[in-house]
């Protein structure tokens, strides 16, 4: 506001340059990843089809420097009592993806940026007439790339 002031009556002032960031020193960088809701409700299929979970998950991103892609991987889903939902049948969506993601392979669900930010991500699962009904759990993971 004081430089526009003084562009207007005509007086010229030294304009300071933009500041500049220090690097972080690599002993002090930091990137902190945590999920909410904590567990995923994947929520209950009558069907078999193509099914969007119910709930999003949100993924916070606390960070001091310039990291690179954040990368999610999923194990496959077990039922206690046996049947299995392998990562293919597995999709995920970002605002760093193209629509839903088979995660058959890890997933960039970010792209490198620096700083703390939020990311949230969309599943979907499809299931089989031959899964049995009941509860299955797995681990998503989320690794951190380097920066390019």
């Amino acid at each position: 506001m004081a430089v526009t002031l003084f562009g207007l009556t005509g007086v010229t002032a030294a304009v300071q340059p933009a500041k500049v960031n220090k690097p972080v020193p690599v002993a002090q960088q930091f990137v902190n990843i945590t999920t909410s809701p904590d567990r995923l409700n994947l929520g209950t299929t009558t069907f078999p089809g193509i099914h969007d979970l119910p709930e999003a998950l949100t993924v916070e991103v606390e960070s001091n420097c310039l990291h690179g892609s954040i990368v999610i991987s999923s194990t496959k889903l077990t039922r206690r009592g046996g049947g299995v939902i392998m990562p293919e049948r597995i999709s995920v969506q970002s605002p760093a993806t193209v629509g839903y993601v088979k995660m058959s392979k890890p997933v960039a669900i970010s792209k490198p940026t620096e700083g703390s930010h939020k990311i949230v991500l969309d599943f979907r699962v499809q299931s089989d007439m031959i899964d049995l009904a009941g509860k299955y759990t797995g681990t998503f993971t989320f690794t951190i790339m380097p920066p390019v």
